[in-house]
Parts: C-alpha cells; sequence; structure tokens
C-alpha cells in the first residue's frame, strides 16, 4: 500500500539571504550546541517531526514521518550531518563553500533582504538554488525558496517558530513538549470516554487546559446547494473509488487517482463541486465505528438554501451523526487548512480527552 501521509518535501523548506551581519539585522549563524524540534502538517494533518541539532563543526537535520504500509501505521526516518562552518556555510566539499543547508539558515533569523545559494538536506539529487528574502521584520521575513513563496516567523531572540512554505507547516514543539506519536494517533486512535450513546465532544485534559475549540456553521464564500443535488455528487464520488485505502490521491488538490483514503473523496467531491459551480467546506474531524476509538477523518459540509448545512461523509455513504462525527475544524479545501493543524496539534499534545457527552431530557 501507497503511504498514507505522503510527503511533500522530505527537507525542511528555508529561505536563506545574506549572510553578513548588518545593523538590526541577527548576527551570523552560532556555533554553540542548539536544538529544537518541528511539527510538520501538510493540509493541516500532522504527518511527522524534524529535528535541527547545531554543535560546532556540524549540523543535523532528523525527520521522522508517518507511512501506512501494508496496514500497519509506521515511521520512516531519515538524517543528514552535514559539516559547517562558523558562519553556517557547508565545508564538505570546495564547491559548496558558500553554500548553506536551508534549515540552518531559516532556524535563526529573520535573515537580511537578499540571496544565497543553500541546499536541500535531504532531497536527491541534490537541489542548490537561490534562496531569496524580499521582506523582513523583527520577527518575520517572507521571499522564495527555489522559486516557491514562503513565510517565516520568529521569537524575540531570533529562533524560529513557524514556516509555511505552500501546503507545508512547520510550527516549533515547546521545549519539553511531549507529543503522542503520530502513527499512534492515526493507528491506534483516541479513546472515548463513556459508555451510553451520545454526541462526542472534546473537554480539556486539564483544568487549566485550553477550551475544545469552536467549529462555524459555515464558511464565507460557501455557496448554497439542494440536498438533493449534494448528496448525488456525494454517490458519484463515492463510486469513483474502486479502491478504498490510504494513497497519493489524498494529497492531491483534486483527490485524483483510483485509490483513496477520505481526505481523497473530501477533496474529489470539493474539486467536482467547483466544477458545478458550487464551494463547500472540507471539515477535518474525529470519526468513531461501532464502539471503537476516535480516528482522524475528513468529510464535507454544504451549505443549504435557507441558512441550514448537510454535512456528507463520501467515503463510506454513512450519515454524519454526533455520536460517530466528531468535527475539529471546517477549513477551505483548496487552502493549507492552518486551524486543523493547530488543532491536530492539541490533540497530539494531549490537550484533550474524548468523551460522549451526556444527554439531557
Amino acid at each position: 500500500m501507497k503511504a498514507l501521509l505522503a510527503i511533500a518535501m522530505l527537507a525542511l523548506p528555508v529561505n536563506p539571504a545574506s549572510t553578513g551581519p548588518e545593523a538590526g539585522n541577527p548576527a551570523p549563524v552560532r556555533t554553540e550546541a542548539s536544538r529544537a524540534r518541528f511539527i510538520f502538517a501538510w493540509r493541516g494533518v500532522p504527518v511527522g517531526t524534524v529535528t535541527l541539532t547545531l554543535e560546532p563543526g556540524s549540523f543535523t537535520y532528523d525527520s521522522e514521518h508517518l507511512h501506512l504500509r501494508s496496514g500497519r501505521a509506521g515511521v520512516l526516518g531519515r538524517s543528514a550531518v552535514i559539516h559547517v562552518d562558523g558562519r553556517g556555510h557547508i565545508t564538505d566539499t570546495d564547491r559548496e563553500r558558500d553554500v548553506m543547508p536551508q534549515a540552518l539558515w531559516v532556524w535563526r533569523g529573520p535573515p537580511p533582504e537578499g540571496c544565497v545559494e543553500a541546499r536541500e538536506e535531504l532531497s536527491s539529487p541534490t537541489r542548490i538554488g537561490p534562496h531569496c528574502v524580499t521582506s523582513r521584520g523583527p520577527t518575520r521575513a517572507e521571499g522564495t525558496m527555489l522559486g516557491a513563496a514562503f513565510r517565516a516567523t520568529y521569537d524575540r531572540e531570533g529562533w524560529l517558530q513557524v514556516l509555511e512554505l505552500g501546503d507545508s507547516r512547520f510550527t516549533r514543539a515547546t521545549p519539553g513538549e511531549r507529543l503522542k506519536p503520530p502513527p499512534e494517533l492515526f493507528s491506534d486512535g483516541l479513546p472515548v470516554e463513556g459508555d451510553a450513546p451520545g454526541p462526542l465532544a472534546l473537554v480539556a485534559a486539564r483544568r487549566d487546559g485550553p477550551r475544545a475549540p469552536s467549529v462555524p456553521r459555515r464558511l464565507e464564500g460557501m455557496t448554497e446547494w439542494t440536498p438533493a443535488a449534494a448528496r448525488a455528487l456525494s454517490a458519484k464520488v463515492h463510486a469513483a473509488f474502486p479502491d478504498k485505502g490510504p494513497s497519493e490521491a489524498d494529497w492531491n488538490r483534486g483527490g485524483e487517482g483510483e485509490a483513496g483514503g477520505c481526505l481523497a473523496h473530501a477533496l474529489r467531491y470539493a474539486a467536482l463541486a467547483r466544477q458545478r459551480g458550487q464551494r463547500v467546506g472540507l471539515v477535518h474531524g474525529l470519526l468513531v465505528v461501532d464502539g471503537g476509538p476516535a480516528r482522524p477523518h475528513a468529510w464535507v459540509r454544504v451549505a443549504l438554501r435557507g441558512g441550514g448545512t448537510l454535512e456528507l461523509d463520501p467515503t463510506s455513504l454513512d450519515p454524519v451523526r454526533p455520536d460517530t462525527h466528531l468535527a475539529l475544524a471546517l477549513v477551505p479545501p483548496e487552502g493549507p487548512a492552518l486551524e486543523a493543524g493547530e488543532r491536530w496539534l492539541s490533540l497530539l499534545r494531549g490537550d484533550f480527552r474524548v468523551v460522549r457527552a451526556t444527554r439531557t431530557e
């Protein structure tokens, strides 16, 4: 079986600029030991972690990405150790004396405006090219990396906190923060507390924890449709996938492919709806089947004429009910789903418990 969570990029996207110290700009890359871990999310779904380690003379890039093979979830780990000088330039070969590792450059910033040559850490064959900062401020930088637009934000000390590149987003994990491993979240799911049948809900795991996220009924731009037309499209999408299982179709904007999981079905539905002049919402949430655990799932929400909404699960064609489906975020299907990403991270952190709310007569 193909990867459940196909990785858009195996190297941490970055964007170098110029390396010379300037007034008001960060100092050159420091050589004392430093370490940081980032959660990598693609289209709002966390798919792994990236850990950066800087020691005198060397920079290490470690990645762990979730994958699914033969129905079993696991982690694919890759690592690169790169020798660098005090400025962060690669010293492995003479040709790369003026080339920086991508992640090392963007990690400490914001970089000054301008361009440098940088190398992706894990690409094969090696990709080296211009990484440019076109706009920057005290805690931000924007530009392009090998032609792709990026946006980075930093803390007051100049350390990278969030990096956005297309559909990819890297969010720094708090030092010492314990995360539920992504494979465990996707394969084992989350326990559901409560035996009595009732609607699913999130509750804070700690008294001082964050409140459960609120999900709007509609997104701006959703167009009104009729239930019959919306259900007919759901049936068409369901029938269009002869093989139902995770595949690369889950990471194509239109869900292209003959095999696909829930995300592919939802993306295909949204793409076909757009062809009909309709705009729907993509729901990231949790699904509970036959009293089992709550597992990540995706479906669609349609705006109805008269102000109501209709939720459809084209993967199974089962009804979307409060006791089986729990929405975490409602996002535009064509967007990066940043809200969904933040909420998946909160589940990985263990901020919430999944419970069945008590019904009141």
